[in-house]
């Protein structure tokens, strides 16, 4: 195994561009290192969603990486799935499962050149994290999703980035969505980062 990857780089990146070069870099030893320390989130994800979908629904897997989501779908009947992340070295690798219908280069919190209504589902597992994605992303993401699809992402639960809960909270206000259910926090990469704990979150789009 390649030396291990310093996530910390991610949570603490400055730019964009910082967090797509830390994952472009990643990207070969990725999938090895990522179960290696402990990570789950794909598979219970996909475990908490599968309830709410019929087998044949679009799929966003948002911030895809290399493709563990789409692994986690397909091993669950799923099949019509649309990767879509920042980094192209992540896609590259994701491309070469040979999971995905599309695969999408773009970064969540920017506007998307996708249609309205275009999925059933938007799933994301470790996007939602310091240094990630940006709350702002909802607002693409309900966007896309059509009514009475969901969305169903990891939360950071220990150290709770910054605006996320006031934006979940406004949009359920304002009637945009309707939370279906909040897990009970994990311990996500106990062998890296023992502190490190996730929640589960699927909102019904309204």
């Amino acid at each position: 195994m390649a030396e291990k990857f310093d996530i910390h780089q991610l949570y603490e990146a400055k730019s964009r561009e910082d967090v797509r070069a830390a994952y472009n870099s990643w990207a070969a030893d990725y999938d090895e290192q990522i179960v290696d320390g402990g990570w789950d989130g794909p598979r219970l994800v996909v475990a908490a969603a599968q309830e709410h979908l019929e087998k044949d629904a679009p799929i966003l897997d948002a911030g895809a990486g290399s493709g563990l989501m789409g692994l986690a779908l397909r091993s669950a009947g799923f099949s019509c799935i649309d990767a879509l992340d920042p980094s192209p070295g992540m896609l590259d690798m994701a491309r070469k499962k040979g999971i995905y219908r599309n695969h999408i280069e773009a970064f969540l919190g920017e506007p998307l050149d996708l249609a309205n209504d275009s999925y059933q589902a938007v799933l994301a597992s470790g996007v939602f994290t310091p240094g990630h994605a940006p709350p702002s992303a909802f607002d693409e993401l309900i966007r896309l999703v059509r009514p009475g699809g969901i969305i169903a992402f990891t939360l950071r639960q220990d150290v709770a980035p910054e605006g996320f809960h006031d934006a979940m909270a406004a949009h359920e206000k304002a009637g945009r969505w309707t939370r279906l259910s909040q897990s009970e926090p994990w311990q996500s990469m106990a062998r890296y980062e023992p502190e490190v704990f996730h929640e589960i979150w699927i909102w019904r789009v309204n």
